[in-house]
């Protein structure tokens, strides 16, 4: 059986698309192809790719852009007018994608996730309502942000039809100083950086490389370089100009992207705390490691391992956790694929989604075999969902 599909080109036509739908069937939720690891003959799939309307306000420093927008094509447009949206998530997914994962990338470090650059809203709940949260200026205090609840939902509570987000002045200039260290030496070196009191805008530790990212205004920009260079005091520091730092931060953003895809486990703490986590953390997964970021100011750490030793780092991880006593830690597990269309994350629940899942990797995993710690879903997230989905229509 072949699941319906819908295109629907307008909020209206989306709400009702929904109102209309039988009450028992599911929901998926796609633009360019972040979901498409999901199946089932129950699920009617709604595509956001007619959902491109957007609305660049310049001198308010605020865009309004629907969910099937491109993410890349929104920040060329953008850039044209001198400006950007400061999230720099891997791949080329839709905005709804970027939103609705939660994805990330150096930008990190100054600007926060893209939660943070959201400052408006419109979602589609399961019965068709249409909701609005925000506004269209930076200092709006309208009602329930309903911004923060969707991102990084997964889908989970509703439709996300149009995001208004916070834009920011495109930097003139950009370097990148490629410090060569041992994961040992991190902590050690992130304190001095901080203490030479320039402002950072990436700082991510990846290769045996930790990169540090400075954006600002040509003529002064060297100088600030040159302070933190001083300040490091590593030999064989190398610094990239504008094109070698672009190149730098998309490889960095490709290595949460494998090839074949792969299990990506995602944890996030407290900066000092994941300083002194990481090297046990790179320790433990050894040459079976394929790729790992870590975003050194932000907290945040992104590993990428084999599907078939899957489960047995995620023990190994758990395990560094609990040693840790990471009650204050935020752990995902994400599978990771690379589609024709699509360079993105597609992120899961450990159970019980990770079950028997097939797709890039072949099967990945018995999901009643890992370990309780590495579950995201909460008594919370099962009760906003009652609310929002009284009848389970966004869940799968």
């Amino acid at each position: 059986m072949v699941a319906d599909v819908v295109t629907p080109a307008t909020v209206g036509e989306l709400a009702e698309w929904l109102s209309r739908l039988d009450r028992d069937r599911h929901v998926l939720v796609r633009g360019m192809s972040t979901n498409s690891l999901v199946t089932g003959d129950d699920h009617a799939v709604v595509s956001t790719l007619g959902l491109v309307d957007i609305e660049h306000r310049v001198d308010d420093f605020s865009v309004s852009v629907g969910s099937g927008f491109s993410w890349r094509q929104l920040q060329d447009q953008l850039a044209r007018a001198g400006q950007r949206v400061a999230v720099d998530p891997p791949g080329s997914g839709t905005v709804g994608g970027v939103v609705a994962t939660g994805a990330r990338g150096g930008l990190l470090h100054r600007y926060g996730g893209v939660r943070d650059q959201i400052i408006g809203m419109t979602v589609v709940l399961a019965d068709g309502a249409v909701a609005h949260s925000g506004g269209t200026v930076i200092k709006n205090v309208a009602g329930y942000d309903l911004a923060k609840l969707l991102t990084g939902a997964r889908g989970r509570f509703g439709v996300i039809a149009e995001v208004i987000f916070r834009t920011r002045p495109l930097p003139e200039s950009q370097r990148t100083l490629l410090i060569p260290i041992d994961v040992a030496e991190i902590r050690e070196v992130a304190t001095v950086l901080a203490r030479a009191k320039v402002e950072v805008s990436a700082l991510s530790f990846a290769e045996g490389f930790l990169s540090c990212l400075i954006e600002g205004r040509e003529a002064a920009i060297d100088r600030r370089v040159e302070r933190l260079r001083a300040a490091v005091a590593i030999s064989g520091i190398e610094i990239l100009d504008d094109r070698g730092s672009q190149d730098r931060w998309r490889h960095l953003s490709d290595l949460q992207l494998p090839v074949g895809g792969g299990l990506v486990f995602a944890f996030s703490t407290r900066s000092a705390r994941m300083l002194k986590l990481l090297p046990k953390v790179v320790t433990s997964l050894g040459s079976s490691l394929v790729a790992y970021v870590a975003y050194v100011g932000a907290g945040v750490v992104d590993v990428s391992v084999d599907g078939p030793d899957a489960e047995k780092h995620l023990r190994e991880l758990a395990n560094i956790f609990d040693d840790a006593d990471g009650s204050d830690m935020d752990i995902r597990v994400e599978l990771r694929a690379r589609h024709d269309r699509c360079l993105y994350t597609f992120p899961i629940d450990v159970d019980p989604h990770l079950d028997s899942t097939t797709g890039p990797l072949g099967q990945v995993g018995d999901g009643s075999h890992l370990p309780v710690a590495a579950t995201t879903r909460s008594g919370l997230v099962d009760r906003i969902s009652v609310a929002l989905d009284p009848t389970g229509r966004f869940s799968y």
